[in-house]
């Protein structure tokens, strides 16, 4: 494919890498060569304000992939054929919207470099997005029109041949708390007691006796039930360790801790894993390249995978502390307030640093459900969850992408306010995984 535009720039040559290589598998050559675009044969498209006699393919651009800088304009929403659609296009145009704007203005969060009202972690809720406001949060919305997209070039040149994408699904595991009462401070364990007793918790008190007494086996520590899930379905999980200094949000067991150390390397042996960078490394300087350091040294490999306590995402900075560490993929990309496709997408896509014009090497992985906020943010039933993910799966199965979930070791006990949520979390897995839908 030979695409002009009236000149180059690094928004441009992301925006195209990732719409004509990574989600159409096609090669494209770029061009500001007037003459030598009129003169070639083949499929070839412009890329610009005005439409010319003789083109193939006209796209009106609007200027966001020409500028610098960040421009607090929010884009016009428009809806086309019950799809929504950013940076309507003129009527020149041979698609009606401006794709690879719509495109960078998603994959890039230009949105939250913007002023916004942040919840009590100063995090970028899903309510200010853009998703939200129109209603399309639960959609794939850039796989749904790179799929229009296809096949409006393959209508156009029959030659064209493209690869359909095919879906997967990544299960993914947060570990905050590896136990909910071995291996804890006795200070925490005694203060917990105390309120499971004033809160008429005695199921729970009970439970907790039991455990530090050694006769039950800690709620939380439920890896050989999620190994024989990995053998059942044939998963190639991810697992997320947090091992952060004591603090407010970072409650982990101490990363010193003989049996804590045996358990991430017994996990790492047959899985794959990576940091969960703790609540403190966003604002402690050096306190992510110890974390990082500490799992390098547990599992004897180099950490390049990523994914953020409490889902702190604060751009750029949370982006260039990864890179700047060497993390080269991040599964962050995701809401606690609400499930669905932050970015617009459920593929693959690398980091584009706005502030700096620059593409990184850093790839986003986005996930589309927590359980955290199936239950507590949106408040769901057990029922309700699972329809809930189930639909998104459907939707993301339907354009090819990655349905990636996002599940905690503590989310399984029923004492401590996860009754029912086994069942929960197995039969979603079971359909996210199934071939047969």
């Amino acid at each position: 494919m030979l695409i002009y535009a009236r000149k180059n720039s690094p928004r441009l040559n992301y925006t195209l890498n990732v719409l004509f290589k990574n989600l159409l598998s096609l090669e494209y050559t770029l061009v500001n060569d007037f003459l030598f675009y009129q003169e070639a044969d083949g499929p070839k498209i412009h890329y610009g304000e005005n439409k010319w006699e003789g083109d193939m393919v006209f796209l009106h651009a609007m200027p966001l992939l020409f500028e610098e800088g960040i421009n607090p304009n929010v884009p016009i929403c428009i809806w086309i054929n019950e799809k929504p659609a950013l940076f309507p296009a003129g009527e020149e145009s041979d698609w009606p919207f401006d794709l690879l704007a719509m495109l960078f203005y998603l994959l890039s969060r230009y949105e939250e470099y913007l002023p916004f009202n942040a919840d009590q972690y100063g995090r970028f809720p899903a309510t200010e997005s853009i998703a939200y406001q129109q209603h399309f949060l639960n959609r794939p919305i850039l796989n749904e029109w790179v799929v229009s997209f296809r096949a409006f070039l393959q209508k156009k040149w029959p030659s064209l041949s493209f690869p359909v994408p095919e879906y997967t699904f990544q299960l993914t595991y947060d570990i905050d708390m590896a136990w909910a009462y071995l291996h804890r401070p006795w200070w925490r364990l005694l203060g917990g007691g105390v309120l499971q007793l004033l809160r008429g918790q005695w199921q729970a008190f009970m439970e907790r006796w039991m455990v530090v007494s050694g006769k039950k086996e800690d709620p939380y520590f439920v890896f050989n039930y999620l190994e024989k899930m990995t053998e059942k379905y044939n998963l190639s999980p991810l697992y997320f360790w947090l091992l952060g200094d004591p603090g407010r949000y970072d409650i982990n067991p101490s990363p010193s801790i003989p049996a804590f150390r045996r358990l991430i390397q017994s996990v790492s042996g047959s899985n794959r894993v990576g940091i969960h960078p703790s609540f403190a490394s966003n604002n402690k300087e050096g306190q992510l390249g110890i974390e990082i350091k500490r799992l390098e040294e547990m599992t004897k490999t180099p950490v390049k995978r990523s994914r953020q306590h409490f889902l702190i995402l604060s751009f750029p900075v949370t982006y260039r502390q990864l890179v700047q560490q060497g993390i080269k993929a991040d599964y962050s990309m995701g809401y606690a307030d609400q499930t669905g496709f932050r970015a617009g997408i459920a593929s693959a896509f690398p980091w584009y640093d706005l502030e700096n014009e620059t593409i990184t090497s850093l790839i986003i992985h986005p996930f589309m459900v927590m359980d955290v906020s199936l239950k507590q943010y949106l408040g769901l039933s057990p029922k309700a969850a699972i329809q809930q993910t189930q639909d998104l799966v459907k939707i993301t199965r339907a354009v090819g992408g990655t349905f990636t979930l996002l599940w905690h070791n503590s989310s399984f006990a029923p004492l401590l306010g996860w009754n029912d949520w086994q069942t929960v979390f197995e039969e979603i897995v079971a359909f996210a995984n199934s071939e047969n839908l």
